[in-house]
């Protein structure tokens, strides 16, 4: 542990005029430029708390003893062991999500650091702030195909921000520094320090105790170009048919406000990007649901009309535009807002491009927009509300079908009735979990988290585990497919070890739907490896010390989750569904041959 007592006294001594009584201390932020000679291991975990990093996610391994050791005694930071290091940074992935912060990874050399690559690419891709601590092998051991030795640096270089390695011991305090400067600027992401296990045994170094404000810029936001900005108002304030379609960077800089604020200024719909349906409040007037795969009808119908929309912090991705003019106009202008200055007019043309921060760029342009005093079209504006109207009466239709087995829809439409206003809900990919998109609702902040362009199954599971660390005081209530739940299932140990009260929904149709679907529609119902056999996912639970709950009829449904979430212990809900609901999928052109000329 660093010597704070003489810190104290050293400090004392050099600010005479100071009383007595002032004391530095681990929660004194204005200490900065004293430096402490200490233990490697020991200065690792006292930057980690100076960032603000309250939870590491590994698996305990002698490669990184000296970094574990100096957490016996303290309680600030908490070393989360989890069975499989993928689970491991899925966590860090959702617990950063959620509360916005830095997250680490700790985990040891070799197949421990290779079982991170699918979590991090999942951070890669949420550009969620995840910092790996990936040891290494020896120094005097690298580049003779030791134990456990790869390019773990150029493993990684692909699903980071940043991934580079260290080889002298003083320079582990600037790596420090730089891997979290990195992770937390501009668009956020994850970034990987290899650390040759022999440096840290044994090992000083001398630490100044700088705040992370002294070595990384402050959490400034870009207001973006005010000559674009004086632009992009007048754009707006001429459109007939407006429509804002709101991305991650409206979560993670928290503009649902302006979002809304601006809707209701110039008249326009509100659709989100594919997984971001949090962005927003969903009972707002305007929301009319989200794009992509399986998005509300409502949703899409309003963009494909729309002369003119506000994209904001969104690259328009291949999820909720699948790169052609299916839902995006060609002759639509496009205000796009993006923090990244590489994504815009990427995908789509680009009427008025601005870079910058999507709150503090919403401020300015509403202020603009105002002074424009803009005419909402009031045909669009009735129209909008019909449409809102309609997606209502079908999701509510939906909760009228007595399919036996329950159709997903009529599972939503039950667990929509009970589900708590600021619940956490992680949806894994594949086809059950995706109707939970649009068939759920969303009303404060960081509600959602999904496994978004990536597409990987056994996100979610993990994903709620860390949210729960992040959100302890909100429920949180994760839905996976019967294939994907168990390429994660063995984190139910872990939720269990540290009593973690999260909801796992099972909905199990005995089939990998999504690929199925692909089968039925492109191949002529000629299915090879499309089934799959599963164990009763409630009595899972019960063995692992959980609560296990098995949901026949839809009636019983919301009972079912308002029990789960009362019990006080992890628990899984199976809900057997309807094995043949399987949609068209909206990328089967892609695994369809061309017609022969």
């Amino acid at each position: 542990m660093v010597n704070f007592q003489a810190i104290n006294s050293r400090w004392k001594r050099a600010h005479p005029g100071v009383p007595k009584t002032t004391n530095i201390h681990p929660g004194a932020l204005e200490v900065t430029g004293l430096a402490q000679k200490m233990k490697a291991g020991d200065a690792v975990i006292e930057m980690l708390r100076q960032e603000g990093v309250s939870h590491m996610f590994g698996i305990v391994g002698s490669s990184f003893l000296d970094i574990l050791d100096p957490l016996y005694d303290r309680d600030d930071i908490q070393f989360i062991g989890v069975r499989h290091e993928q689970g491991a940074a899925l966590m860090a992935d959702g617990y950063s999500r959620i509360s916005g912060k830095p997250s680490v990874c700790l985990v040891t050399n070799g197949p421990g650091v290779l079982n991170l690559t699918y979590g991090i690419g999942s951070a890669y891709v949420a550009h969620s702030p995840v910092v790996v601590l990936a040891p290494s092998a020896s120094r005097s051991h690298q580049h003779r195909d030791s134990t456990q030795e790869f390019d773990q640096v150029a493993l990684f270089k692909p699903i980071t921000k940043a991934s580079f390695a260290i080889n002298k011991i003083e320079r582990l305090p600037d790596a420090l520094r730089h891997a979290f400067r990195v992770a937390t600027s501009g668009k956020m992401g994850p970034v990987m320090i290899d650390i040759p296990r022999d440096l840290l045994p044994g090992a000083e170094v001398e630490l100044d105790l700088l705040t992370p404000d002294a070595y990384r810029p402050g959490q400034t936001r870009s207001r973006g170009d005010q000559g674009l900005i004086d632009k992009a108002a007048y754009v707006l304030s001429a459109a007939q048919r407006p429509v804002i379609l709101a991305g991650g960077g409206v979560q993670w800089s928290a503009a649902g406000e302006e979002v809304c604020r601006m809707a209701e200024l110039t008249g326009a719909a509100i659709v989100t990007s594919y997984g971001r349906a949090d962005a927003v409040p969903n009972d707002h007037p305007n929301y009319l649901g989200h794009l992509g795969r399986l998005g509300s009808a409502e949703g899409i119908e309003s963009i494909r009309q729309a002369d003119t929309i506000l994209a904001v912090g969104t690259r328009l991705s291949q999820s909720t535009t699948f790169y052609d003019n299916r839902f995006i106009p060609a002759d639509a202008k496009i205000v796009q807002i993006e923090i990244d200055p590489e994504e815009i007019g990427r995908n789509y043309p680009v009427t008025v491009g601005i870079e910058g921060d999507a709150k503090a760029v919403m401020e300015g342009l509403l202020e603009k927009v105002r002074e424009q005093e803009p005419k909402p079209n009031q045909q669009w504006v009735t129209e909008i509300g019909d449409w809102a109207a309609r997606r209502t009466a079908r999701l509510d239709d939906e909760g009228k079908d007595n399919s036996n087995p329950i159709k997903p829809q009529r599972a939503y439409a039950e667990l929509r009735k009970v589900m708590p206003r600021d619940a956490i809900i992680a949806l894994d990919a594949g086809l059950a979990p995706n109707y939970g998109q649009d068939r759920l609702n969303y009303y404060e902040p960081r509600s959602l988290i999904t496994s978004l362009d990536l597409g990987g199954l056994g996100f979610s599971f993990p994903a709620a585990i860390g949210a729960k660390f992040a959100a302890p005081d909100r429920p949180v209530i994760n839905f996976n497919g019967d294939g994907g739940f168990l390429f994660n299932a063995q984190e139910f140990s872990t939720a269990v070890h540290y009593n973690l009260p999260l909801v796992t929904v099972v909905m199990n149709n005995g089939i990998w739907g999504s690929e199925k679907a692909y089968q039925r529609y492109a191949f002529d119902e000629r299915y090879v490896g499309a089934d799959v056999t599963n164990p009763r996912y409630d009595k899972y639970a019960e063995i692992f010390g959980g609560a296990g709950f098995y949901v026949e009829r839809p009636e019983d449904i919301g009972n079912a989750l308002t029990e789960a979430l009362n019990c006080g212990k992890p628990s899984i809900i199976e809900i057997p569904t309807d094995p043949d609901e399987m949609p068209r999928p909206a990328r089967l052109a892609e695994v369809q041959a061309p017609p022969q000329s």
